[in-house]
Parts: C-alpha cells; structure tokens; sequence
C-alpha cells in the first residue's frame, strides 16, 4: 500500500494569477480562480484517504475528559488511558480516521 501525504493549501499547485481589479469590481467571482469541483474532489479523497494521524488537533478539541494530550518533547498525541471513560467521540471525528476504539479486556 502506498503512502499517501496530505499538503497543506497551496503546496504543490499552481495557481492562476488574479484577475484585474476592472473584472473584480465588476461581479462576485472570485479575484483567485480555486480548484473546479472535480479538482477540489480529488484533493480531498487523497488528503481524507489516509490513515495516518498528522496531528490536527480535532481528537483533542472533541474530549469531554481532555484525556488526550499533545507530547512537548515529541510532539505526538498522547491518550492518558486511566481517565479515559471510552465516549469515542475522539475517534469518531478523526478526519483521517486514525483513531479506532476497542473493547478493553478486564484482567
């Protein structure tokens, strides 16, 4: 399976140039063509395809517990599973999917 790399906005593309201030004063299209609806898809179906966590924050963001918590020295997401209560709200509004929940075994 290859891997695949969401880019942040503007990398890698090339973008037209704006239109002149006479055409944008004119409507409300916009100064910046963007991508067309098939090019704008394709973007977000290779940025949304992985499953690899690039630590966008929305795990955190979504804890009631605030169980999940970001590594000073590494920088990687950290889940402290003693508070955790299991909601899986981090999981279900992972973008990338890169969370999953699993039953625990008592021991």
């Amino acid at each position: 399976m290859s891997s695949r790399v969401c880019y942040p906005p503007g990398a890698g593309e090339v973008r037209e140039r704006p239109r002149p201030a006479a055409e944008r004063a004119a409507d409300f299209v916009e100064a910046v063509p963007g991508l067309s609806a098939a090019e704008a898809r394709a973007a977000a179906e290779r940025c949304l395809a992985s499953q690899t966590c690039t630590f966008c924050e929305v795990c955190q963001l979504m804890c009631p517990d605030l169980c999940i918590t970001r590594d000073p020295q590494g920088g990687h997401i950290l889940i402290d599973l003693d508070h955790c209560k299991g909601c899986g709200l981090c999981a279900h509004f992972c973008p990338k999917g890169a969370l999953e929940m699993q039953v625990e075994q008592g021991g």
